[in-house]
């Protein structure tokens, strides 16, 4: 079976007010801003029960090909963090000019059969692939990723394992 994949969102997930505030009161300037340590915890839990690969599905993937060097290192930093948490970004969903979901449904195209759970805080983003809001959580982006998202999380990745396991044959 193909490993798990874990699409992450940023802005809403771990980006929250919570994060926002502790880099207003430490005076973090942007490029080495800090993420919201509840939800960096869930995350890390998550991709070491699950073994996921973590695909980036932000926004901020845009500014991968941007020139300008303050972007890079706001990128470079968000990568550290999650490494350092465990979670190392191990791809990209396509940047193709169409929704969210359509972008990360064209990612899942290309290796289908992996379990694969999305975390994200619009679900609007989703409105145009139905056929991913099974995989969604959604996330509430005044909290953040928290021990209701991980449980969901874990949830849709075991059945989807056990889907997966259970051949039609089985089932006789």
């Amino acid at each position: 079976m193909a490993e798990p994949v874990l699409f992450l969102d940023v802005d809403g997930v771990l980006c929250t007010p919570l994060s926002v505030r502790l880099d207003w009161l430490l005076r973090r300037p942007m490029d080495r801003q800090l993420f919201d340590p509840i939800a960096l915890f869930w995350l890390e839990r998550l991709v070491r029960r699950t073994g996921a690969q973590v695909v980036l599905s932000s926004s901020w993937r845009y500014s991968l090909g941007d020139s300008d060097a303050l972007a890079r290192r706001i990128l470079q930093n968000l990568y550290r963090c999650l490494a350092a948490h465990g979670a190392p970004v191990a791809g990209i969903a396509p940047i193709l000019g169409v929704s969210k979901g359509e972008e990360i449904a064209a990612w899942i195209a290309r290796r289908p059969g992996a379990p694969c759970v999305i975390l994200d805080d619009r679900a609007d983003e989703f409105a145009a692939v139905p056929n991913l809001q099974p995989c969604l959580v959604l996330v509430d982006s005044r909290r953040g990723l928290r021990r209701r998202d991980y449980r969901r999380a874990l949830a849709l990745f075991h059945a989807q394992t056990i889907k997966k396991e259970v051949s039609p044959h089985d089932r006789l």
